[in-house]
């Protein structure tokens, strides 16, 4: 249950709640060489990404401390496990202490209830150097590849990994159930974060959207219909989740449940006044015996076997009065209507569902010169700070030399990111990640290809064929655009390349923003030298739908860097960010069917020209 869910909140601010409950197109000739013709000799270090367990290099000082993290969060040596099923479909409920006036609940009796850890950086000390904390959740299946819980839950944690563990008793450990990484997040755009600690939540819903589907084991559950009555008061109600068993304990992880009656609207209103709103929320509970806390954020409370309500927020103490719940009778449209998103591909390099961004430091003379630095999405551009978690950190060093960096998405049919770059030479190197945020084969290098030189840019896109796999763009100084496929284990399925389209100099950008019209379909946006937008929709085979191109907008040539990080507004929806010669970072956020929400854009960042390149 959330109690002032600002976690990131000043201190000099004033606080009413307490913090996070959660713990918050023909051959042509060769370019590609195939990964195994690469040397052993090329294998060179440069990474110094943070990795779990290690402390980590913050770009500028932290300044904060242990009164801004999420209430029930705790240090921690452990790494987040790997995705997949165990051994056992349930674990089988174990002895341990009760929860706030409840007992140990059996995962196969919840099918649908699933356990929400967020791995994360923090400098509790500040000294600039952080550590890894983690912060427990819960939330409920609302299908194998979509899972329900708070939007405190998914929003603001700095260089975070998040994973979703279902039919375990005790999240802890790793013999049962089944561990899924998160692809994207969907977070109510109302949702109130950026005061949270001045005004109560609202609108506190969020979708997570997982990479590796649930097994059919793991049942979706029964949400309560958009418009439907209220529970009767005093109705009995189920109240499930892996929080703490009193507000000062650290003992958060074990699923347990509790029986507690539904109380009317007024008394509600009551106990908290104008910060209950009965359209929207439902309280519950037995004070001062038994009720949610810290870490049963985000979810359920049955009725009858419908889910009516999301663990939201509560008294400090979690049981000196109800718990507050997000009433799903006013939540379920919106909800479903997320469970039809698919297909997005967020560039991000944690695994937290959200996507961040990586820019290369340009300070001639300095050690920093050349290196990458990490700045983290918080899932929410409306969080205060643009959607942005400060500080960034340092991930890898010596980049400096390469002509072009670009991450990928699944280049090894892993669902993790990968960042290439290609040096003066032509040659192509490529760096993999574990999709947490560290790299993999001791940060060396592999070549995978030569040649590149030949192209004066070079595009990804994520599934042009139809078959899932990612693809690079190569564009020639004639015009020539060239689609290399990967052949879903690091390799190429057409190592000589495809050409599929002439006369793409007229453009001095070329974005790849994944399904521009929502149609499932890969597209390409070409920007001219006088700020022109053209739109080239692909046909999902490998063809265009629009061969001469679609004009979808003008006056887009004050931005040095424009691209696509996928959804950073938090709406599940695609994205573009552009920025300008000056540093400014603006944000233009769009229907998810070829249209702009705002075209004008917001600004989200500045001081972006301490990069010589985005990624």
């Amino acid at each position: 249950m959330l109690h002032n869910p600002r976690h990131r909140r000043p201190p000099a601010r004033a606080r009413r709640y307490l913090g996070i409950a959660a713990a918050l197109l023909v051959t042509g000739a060769a370019i590609a060489v195939p990964p195994s013709l690469a040397s052993a000799a090329d294998a060179e270090v440069y990474p110094v990404s943070p990795g779990w367990g290690k402390q980590a290099e913050s770009l500028k000082p932290f300044k904060g401390g242990k009164d801004q993290l999420p209430p029930g969060a705790v240090k921690t040596d452990r790494a987040p496990a790997k995705p997949g099923a165990r051994a056992a479909v349930f674990e089988a409920p174990g002895v341990s202490p009760q929860i706030v006036g409840g007992t140990i609940a059996d995962p196969a009796d919840f099918p649908g209830v699933v356990g929400i850890q967020t791995f994360f950086l923090f400098d509790s000390d500040n000294d600039g150097l952080s550590e890894v904390w983690v912060a427990t959740c819960t939330g409920t299946v609302l299908s194998p590849t979509k899972v329900l819980t708070a939007g405190h839950c998914t929003v603001g944690f700095n260089y975070g990994t998040t994973e979703v563990i279902a039919g375990r008793q005790n999240l802890a450990t790793d013999t049962a159930g089944f561990v899924s990484l998160v692809a994207t997040t969907w977070t109510h755009q109302n949702f109130n974060y950026a005061m949270l600690g001045v005004e109560r939540p609202l609108d506190d819903v969020a979708v997570l959207t997982l990479k590796n589907p649930l097994p059919a084991a793991y049942v979706p559950v029964t949400l309560a219909a958009q418009g439907a009555d209220d529970v009767v008061a005093e109705t009995p109600a189920t109240i499930v989740g892996y929080g703490v068993t009193s507000s000062v304990a650290e003992d958060s992880g074990v699923l347990r449940r509790a029986t507690v009656p539904i109380k009317a609207d007024a008394t509600c209103a009551t106990e908290y006044g104008a910060d209950f709103d009965g359209n929207r929320m439902l309280c519950a509970g037995i004070p001062p015996t038994t009720n949610t806390c810290y870490g049963d954020s985000g979810g359920p409370i049955f009725a009858g076997g419908t889910q009516v309500g999301i663990t939201d927020w509560g008294s400090r103490d979690c049981v000196s009065t109800y718990g507050v719940y997000e009433a799903l009778n006013h939540y379920s449209d919106i909800i479903k209507a997320d469970l039809v998103r698919t297909g997005l591909v967020n560039l991000d390099f944690t695994g937290d569902g959200h996507s961040d961004f990586i820019g290369r430091l340009n300070a001639p003379g300095t050690t920093d010169n050349g290196a990458l630095v990490a700045l983290t999405g918080s899932g929410l551009a409306s969080d205060g700070q643009g959607g942005f978690n400060y500080p960034g950190w340092f991930v890898g060093r010596g980049f400096g030399s390469f002509t072009k960096l670009f991450r990928v998405t699944n280049w090894h049919g892993d669902k993790t990111e990968s960042i290439f770059g290609r040096d003066a030479a032509g040659n192509l190197y490529e760096w993999t990640t574990d999709g947490r945020g560290d790299f993999t084969n001791g940060g060396n290098r592999r070549l995978i290809g030569t040649g590149w030189n030949k192209f004066t840019d070079i595009m990804v896109t994520n599934n042009w064929t139809g078959n899932g796999m990612p693809n690079l763009m190569g564009r020639t100084a004639g015009g020539e655009l060239w689609r290399y496929d990967s052949n879903g284990s690091g390799g190429w399925s057409n190592p000589r390349g495809t050409l599929i389209g002439s006369g793409w100099n007229k453009f001095d950008t070329v974005l790849t923003p994944g399904s521009w019209l929502g149609d499932g379909h890969q597209s390409l946006i070409g920007r001219t030298s006088t700020g022109d937008l053209w739109l080239y929709n692909s046909d999902g085979s490998g063809g265009w739908t629009n061969p001469r191109g679609t004009l979808i907008g003008t006056g887009w040539s004050n931005f040095r860097i424009f691209m696509s990080p996928g959804d950073w507004s938090g709406d599940d929806i695609i994205d573009l960010v552009g920025i300008r010669p000056t540093g400014e970072m603006r944000l233009y956020a769009t229907n998810g069917r070829g249209a702009w929400l705002n075209g004008r854009g917001i600004q989200i960042s500045v001081g972006w020209n301490d990069f010589n390149t985005v990624f």
